[in-house]
């Protein structure tokens, strides 16, 4: 594996464990979602990895799963744009978004905030 893509990997599970709680099944079907198929044991190491190594906070609720705090994460906000503006790398003097993903129904994008340099969550209706 190069290590770009594990990187990559385990950014994916930190923004996914961000947003709320999170079971090792519903990580490992985000992840496959990007082509990325991993085993329990790898998603454990992950985790590990995410909590020791790079020092966040990783908290773990039974029967609900993990959640680690981001401090690069302010909070999930609501607002009406249009749906033709969802999409990867759309951006106005505000925000740019770099990813779009969906949910129980609903569209999330992952953006970032041009003025603070932090990422938020768009959560679309």
């Amino acid at each position: 594996m190069a290590f770009s893509e594990g990187i990559s990997r385990l950014q994916r599970i930190i923004d996914f464990i961000s947003i709320d709680y999170r079971s090792k099944k519903e990580i490992m079907a985000y992840l496959r979602t990007f082509n990325i198929i991993i085993s329990y044991k790898t998603l454990e190491r992950d985790l590990k990895q995410i909590k020791e190594e790079l020092g966040f906070d990783l908290e773990y609720k039974r029967n609900e799963g993990y959640r680690c705090e981001n401090d690069s994460i302010i909070e999930a906000i609501s607002f009406k744009i249009q749906p033709s503006d969802i999409t990867v790398g759309f951006e106005n003097e505000l925000y740019k978004i770099i990813n779009v993903f969906e949910f129980n129904g609903k569209t999330y994008s992952n953006c970032w905030d041009k003025k603070s340099n932090k990422m938020f969550l768009m959560v679309g209706e």
